[in-house]
């Protein structure tokens, strides 16, 4: 034991150094943004092992110590009181060469026994079938981790003479008492078969577990796989969102354990746009969280690569779509508000002001076959009542048939959010990285008028490196 401890600090330690190393070069670039979360330096994609614990919020990522691409999966981990200012902690998990462990692949967090929480993950062995392993802590404040002498705690034997392929992303749930996870995959690689697994926990210490079943396979028969499902209560229907290989996608339904299976009343898009493979977390006061991958497409040679799109508040609407919100503690960091008045064009456009991290709000009427939205560094914010659709670059989020429509945009360097009409659409993506502070100009091709108009400067986000190490 003491030899492996050893062997899997050394990954750690080695690990920590070539982010460290990268720091400079990832700093100096003036495209990276200030106030979404990022590491320290070089690549880092899915949320994992989301959870609030003890006062604060515990983002665990995939993370490339090695490098600003795809590689090496690490995990990294980080805490916040705000969700909005983050204290960097030492790397949580490597993958144990010595067990046959190239990569420590995606999962998620449930508190076990005495309230302490359980990691689950996906170890990946270059030369073995993935398998399902369990992670603990060792110290109240969730800084160190062991990986538990039980693992793995699943392998694919447990499904007996169902093949599943694609076998990854643990999220686990408690429901009624029992704990629970589902995992992604699919039942036929060559497609018609994307499908999510459910386990029960035959143990307290959450290592048994029996496998009970498919209990969604997708609709769509194009859809050949599915990772990062996240199953979860919100309000009194049941949440389960997918990452099929696109745009992230939610259905909401009903849970039937004695089945089992997940019955979909509704679905939709998430984010159309350069977001992918969530998480779900409930904090304090009891709101449900959404944590999502905002790929960056960040050149080659910059020392970073990607950010976590600001945590958004889900909720669902009269008729049972899911909305999702930025956390209202974003709003601290708005500073310099300006009150712009109200704008009416017709097939015209007008500028409003500029900066590389700025906060918009404002409210639309567009008038009959006729078009309207924002611009900034080449890229369209465009609202057409015609499709009831709010278009941001090349993707589009379904806002509802109406002439009017409420936009919130987040510009942070070369990362662009935007809301619309208190959570009904969302969309990540890029805008031109750039050199200098983006014009943001109003447009109409017909009549359009712009009212409740206010653009805030937005301050960096604390990132504290004092306890990476």
């Amino acid at each position: 034991m003491e030899n492996d401890a050893e062997t899997e600090s050394d990954i750690l330690s080695a690990a920590t150094k070539a982010v460290r190393d990268a720091i400079p070069l990832a700093a100096a670039d003036p495209g990276r943004p200030v106030y979404h979360f990022h590491p320290p330096a070089q690549w880092h994609n899915d949320p994992n092992g989301t959870i609030f614990h003890k006062g604060w919020h515990h983002l665990f990522y995939q993370l490339n110590p090695y490098g600003s691409e795809w590689g090496h999966m690490h995990w990294g981990h980080a805490r916040s009181r705000d969700l909005i200012n983050w204290e960097h902690l030492p790397l949580a998990l490597g993958p144990s060469k010595d067990k046959g462990e190239d990569h420590v692949f995606s999962g998620g967090a449930l508190p076990g026994p005495g309230g302490k929480p359980l990691v689950f993950y996906t170890s990946i062995g270059d030369a073995r079938p993935p398998e399902q392993w369990l992670t603990e802590p060792l110290d109240d404040d969730l800084i160190a981790w062991k990986k538990s002498p039980a693992n793995p705690v699943l392998t694919l034997a447990s499904h007996g003479s169902l093949q599943v392929n694609e076998w990854r992303d643990p999220f686990p749930f408690r429901e009624g008492g029992v704990n629970y996870i589902v995992c992604g995959g699919n039942l036929r690689s060559s497609g018609g078969q994307a499908a999510v697994q459910l386990y029960r926990a035959e143990n307290p210490e959450m290592t048994q577990w029996k496998h009970l079943g498919p209990i969604f396979i997708h609709p769509d028969r194009a859809i050949w796989n599915i990772e990062c499902p996240n199953l979860f209560r919100l309000g009194n229907k049941w949440v389960l969102v997918i990452s099929p290989h696109g745009p992230t996608q939610y259905f909401v339904g009903e849970l039937d354990l004695k089945q089992p299976r997940f019955l979909p009343e509704r679905q939709g898009i998430l984010d159309p746009g350069k977001s992918y493979a969530s998480n779900i977390s409930v904090d304090g006061a009891g709101r449900t969280l959404f944590w999502i991958w905002g790929k960056t497409e960040t050149p080659a040679g910059k020392g970073w690569n990607s950010v976590m799109a600001i945590p958004r508040v889900l909720s669902l609407s009269d008729i049972g779509d899911l909305k999702q919100s930025p956390v209202t503690e974003l709003d601290r960091l708005r500073q310099d508000e300006r009150k712009i008045p109200d704008v009416s064009l017709d097939n015209a456009a007008r500028k409003i002001g500029s900066g590389d991290c700025l906060d918009l709000e404002c409210t639309l009427d567009v008038g009959p076959n006729a078009t309207a939205g924002l611009r900034l560094r080449g890229t369209e914010i465009l609202f057409d009542p015609g499709t009831g659709t709010l278009k941001v670059g090349d993707v589009a989020g379904f806002v509802g048939k109406s002439n009017r429509v409420q936009v919130r945009f987040l510009l942070d360097k070369r990362v662009l959010e935007v809301f619309s009409n208190n959570g009904a659409s969302a969309i990540f993506q890029t805008v031109d990285a750039w050199s200098g502070p983006a014009e943001v100009e109003l447009f109409a091709r017909g009549k359009a008028a712009f009212s409740a108009i206010r653009l805030w400067k937005m301050k960096p986000a604390a990132m504290n490196l004092s306890r990476f190490a």
